[in-house]
């Protein structure tokens, strides 16, 4: 009976974990070249992950040099798969704090600007 007590607890836990965001808003904002002149596209969403908005960007300048097949295409009122972005400096490239796959099955990398 006390292993039973320990162990669903802890299936609980495991169970909550969930991979899915669900994108509840989408803005194109242009923003300037860090290393030159003129601007490029950001793309800045709010997901909605185990009860918290989460405020991420992908930017457009970026992505391609991140992954040839990478894109910035989440659409409002749509869930998606992502999990953590690589944590670790001894391991491959890209970076990100976000990684997910779109519904056309490329991957979103996010950078995640305030967890609410």
């Amino acid at each position: 009976m006390a292993y039973v007590l320990l162990v669903f607890p802890t299936l609980l836990l495991v169970a909550c974990k969930t991979t899915k965001y669900e994108v509840t808003e989408r803005a194109e904002n242009q923003v300037p070249n860090l290393l030159g002149s003129g601007t490029h596209t950001e793309v800045r969403y709010v997901l909605l992950h185990d009860g918290h908005k989460i405020y991420a960007s992908c930017d457009m300048s970026t992505v391609d040099n991140l992954d040839s097949n990478a894109r910035c295409g989440f659409r409002p009122l749509r869930t998606y798969e992502c999990v953590l972005g690589n944590i670790k400096e001894t391991e491959p490239l890209p970076l990100s704090d976000l990684k997910c796959k779109d519904s056309d099955g490329h991957n979103v990398y996010l950078y995640v600007n305030k967890k609410d």
